[in-house]
């Protein structure tokens, strides 16, 4: 590969641009980068379940209010905001989709059953779950062999809290 091209990000090309808002609010909520949540290859399955679980108006009433509190969630100060970007973050790190609280699907008038559910069986396996302790989900993902024998990479250094 000649050094003046990059290698497509995963997914990438084929998002509408849609697609690429929901990763910038996904990365967000999680704090995982874009490139991480590409690579997953759950950008659009995730998407198009918010949007049929919640609605497209409660999207983007959820989008206005993550803009409005400066893109931070934790400034979200909604109910049915907080609850759908908890749902978002919670699909992303288990590949299930969470019941809402149900003063958040009565708010929304939703008639889907408000039950979890899996998104699919590669939302298992891509769950950020696993790699936010560097593991693999049993069965799906084997490390290769002899891995076990090597410690797991260290934790980021934490910053000292004030004096010690």
């Amino acid at each position: 590969m000649d050094s003046q091209q990059t290698a497509p990000q995963p997914e990438a090309a084929d998002d509408p641009a849609e697609c690429a808002g929901f990763v910038d609010v996904s990365v967000r909520l999680t704090g995982f980068d874009a490139f991480e949540l590409r690579a997953t290859g759950m950008v659009r399955a995730y998407h198009d379940t918010t949007l049929e679980q919640v609605g497209r108006p409660a999207v983007g009433r959820f989008l206005e209010d993550l803009a409005a509190a400066g893109g931070d969630p934790e400034g979200l100060t909604d109910e049915v905001s907080r609850d759908i970007a908890r749902a978002i973050t919670h699909l992303w790190y288990l590949g299930v989709w969470p019941p809402l609280a149900r003063s958040t699907h009565a708010a929304l008038g939703r008639e889907k059953p408000n039950t979890a559910f899996v998104v699919s069986p590669e939302a298992y396996v891509e769950g950020l779950a696993w790699r936010t302790f560097h593991g693999h989900p049993p069965g799906a993902k084997p490390p290769g062999f002899g891995t076990w024998s090597d410690p797991p990479p260290a934790a980021p250094a934490r910053p000292a809290e004030g004096p010690a």
